[in-house]
């Protein structure tokens, strides 16, 4: 399993002050005009995954989809590399419908063949079958929220279809250890790093104060990662005989 971790994109210094990442996952949405921090992180981390960013725009925002989706295309084509996972489609079937997700699919897969499909409950079991079929051999993913999309006791049965077309699952948001300790995804993505430093904490050290948290935000959120790292390599030991590369 590899935990992929997200939001570093959120705070500039973070990432131009660690040299040697793991797993990253950014947001098209926030590094689109930002090209020298998202090359450098991709230049610089052992594996990364870009999100689309279409979640951001969940909060009644009027976009024009079709030219966001192109010009996300466009970056695809740029800045994709050997050490890119994948890059996530636009699964905002709740604001445009399925339909028009999949029209939009096909225009990022003319672009790359590393999009990543991401099944939603509301397209029902069947289209999960399918999409594991249409998608053999490559990634394809699932949400990690808890109470929407997945119950906690069903990980493991989805996990099992995919496995079936050697599908490499991603389950997208996925932070909670009693998931992680118990169901082999191979991807995941966390941001709960930044979580910490948010609330005042570092990880494994416990809280530290607000003033302190207040007046050292980016020591506290370059620890918080660092530490995060720890929690990558964890995982990536627990399953490496199970999720093999």
């Amino acid at each position: 399993m590899k935990v992929f971790l997200s939001a570093i994109e959120t705070n500039e210094k973070v990432p131009f002050n660690i040299k040697k990442m793991k797993y990253n996952l950014m947001s098209y949405f926030y590094i689109q005009n930002k090209t020298e921090l998202a090359e450098y992180v991709r230049d610089n981390s052992e594996l990364i995954m870009i999100d689309s960013g279409a979640h951001s725009f969940q909060k009644g925002k009027k976009v024009d989809w079709n030219k966001y989706t192109e010009e996300y295309a466009k970056f695809i084509k740029n800045f994709d590399r050997p050490n890119v996972v994948g890059y996530f489609e636009m699964d905002v079937d709740n604001i445009i419908g399925y339909e028009q997700v999949l029209k939009l699919r096909k225009v990022l897969e003319q672009a790359s063949n590393k999009i990543i499909p991401v099944w939603h409950k509301n397209r029902g079991i069947d289209e999960y079958k399918k999409m594991c079929k249409d998608y053999a051999g490559k990634v394809v993913a699932i949400t990690g929220f808890k109470n929407e999309d997945i119950k906690d006791e069903q990980y493991l049965m989805f996990l099992k279809y995919a496995k079936k077309y050697n599908c490499k699952v991603h389950c997208l948001g996925m932070t909670r250890k009693k998931v992680l300790d118990k169901v082999p995804f191979d991807y995941v993505d966390s941001s709960s790093w930044k979580q910490n430093a948010i609330y005042g904490r570092i990880a494994d050290k416990g809280k530290v104060s607000k003033k302190f948290s207040k007046n050292n935000i980016l020591k506290v959120m370059i620890e918080n990662y660092k530490q995060a790292i720890k929690m990558q390599e964890y995982y990536y030991e627990k399953w490496q005989k199970v999720c093999k590369d």
